[in-house]
């Protein structure tokens, strides 16, 4: 019979499995797209998208299938989740998202000088986050408040598609055990208009754990702070504020009246 109730080192080890796991298969899929040209945005879209659909069917009947602290921090304040577990699962979640950077990194780690060559570029100069964004995310194209309202967006509509496909008084969600496969194609629709954006972050964890293997790498500032000086810090506080205005217009839209 399957444990009802698993202990927190379980939901923690689940938590850290399904975050290696979203990203040794989102961060390859880019890693993928910068070395061989072999996918395009659509491709690398559906990847992460499939990664955020596996991640979920596999560990998140343990822990819930956090992931992502915007996730956790928006189900504390919304959701009834213990918030005696918040800091623990999102550090658990920043872990297992540099294992799985750390993962991709040792897989395509003999490319990168070459690559960083053919481009013109020095690992950690000017220009190279063009390699560093396999790891974490970056904003090239917009202006700061752009890529914030930006990130505050995207992460507002995954969070209130998780509360709808996962609402039991939803008469039109999906059934039969379908719901992560609609909170990955949220993913994958999201990373198709915003990636070239803002990388469509939507996860804290997932640019902060990468980030960290980026500076190991030799990234340097592009790394920390970032090239606009303030990526580290821009990537959590968009999401998990979009996460949270999310779930608060969800809520309110949703709500019976009195």
């Amino acid at each position: 019979m399957a444990n009802v109730h698993p202990s927190l080192i379980k939901q923690l080890t689940a938590e850290f499995l399904g975050t290696a796991l979203l990203i040794l298969i989102g961060d390859g899929a880019v890693a993928v797209a910068r070395f061989t040209g072999a996918y395009d945005l659509l491709g690398v879209s559906l990847l992460w998208g499939v990664a955020v659909m596996l991640a979920v069917y596999s560990f998140g009947y343990i822990s819930g299938g956090h992931f992502n602290p915007a996730v956790t921090v928006s189900m504390a304040a919304f959701g009834g989740f213990p918030r005696v577990k918040v800091i623990p699962y999102i550090v658990t979640q920043i872990v297992g998202a540099l294992a799985g950077a750390a993962a991709v990194y040792g897989l395509w780690r003999d490319l990168f000088t070459p690559q960083a060559a053919k481009l013109g570029v020095t690992i950690g100069g000017p220009g190279s986050e063009i390699l560093a964004s396999i790891f974490c995310d970056y904003y090239p194209r917009i202006s700061t408040a752009t890529a914030f309202i930006t990130e505050i967006i995207l992460t507002g509509v995954l969070m209130a598609v998780i509360w709808a496909v996962t609402n039991t008084q939803n008469a039109g969600a999906p059934g039969a055990n379908l719901a992560p496969l609609f909170i990955g194609l949220t993913v994958a629709a999201n990373v198709g208009i915003g990636g070239p954006l803002t990388a469509a972050c939507m996860n804290p964890a997932r640019d902060l754990g990468p980030r960290i293997v980026a500076l190991f790498a030799g990234f340097g500032s592009v790394a920390f702070p970032g090239p606009h000086g303030h990526e580290w810090w821009l990537y959590w506080v968009a999401p998990i504020t979009g996460g949270l205005l999310g779930s608060f217009i969800y809520r309110f839209a949703t709500r019976e009246p009195t």
